[in-house]
């Protein structure tokens, strides 16, 4: 598991609900604490759709919901507390499966980034959901790698003390 201290947080914030950075990232759940609470869970109602069928993916992108956050937190006072948990998209695991070998064990294991910001900072947390129960953590290892490289790659600086 990979976790680390978000180094320049304003830059970071930015990025997150202003930037198209995490824009392909599917929300599990979402929460921010301003002077109301404003709770998100990602999981689709695909009966909303007109064609329910069509809807390949279970949760909704960060793209489509970050607007609401945006304009929860906007303004003179910061948040009192922050918690996103975003899901790499399947192309994106589905690759990393194959980096690590770990296709036919792994089909169906699920990438995780929690974000929790709070006044002690922001922190980001690596996270896996394997297909069923392991003890190899070879999947761990390589999206920890490969998460710490995105942020290294997009100019995110992350500190792991």
């Amino acid at each position: 598991m990979f976790s680390g201290t978000v180094e320049e947080l304003k830059t970071f914030m930015a990025v997150l609900l202003r930037g198209e950075l995490f824009d392909a990232w599917e929300v599990t759940e979402a929460k921010v604490e301003t002077f109301f609470e404003l709770s998100v869970n990602g999981r689709l109602k695909k009966d909303f759709f007109e064609e329910p069928e069509t809807v390949q993916r279970d949760f909704a992108k960060w793209g489509e919901i970050k607007e609401i956050f945006f304009q929860a937190v906007k303004g003179k006072r910061l948040p009192g507390m922050m918690r996103i948990v975003l899901a790499a998209d399947r192309e994106w695991t589905e690759r990393i499966l194959n980096e690590c070998g770990k296709v036919q064990e792994e089909a169906g294991a699920s990438l995780f980034l929690n974000i929790r910001y709070s006044a002690n900072g922001c922190q980001v947390v690596s996270g896996v959901s394997h297909a069923g129960f392991t003890l190899d953590k070879t999947l761990d290892h390589a999206w920890d790698a490969a998460l710490q490289e995105y942020f290294k790659r997009n100019g995110i600086a992350v500190s792991t003390q």
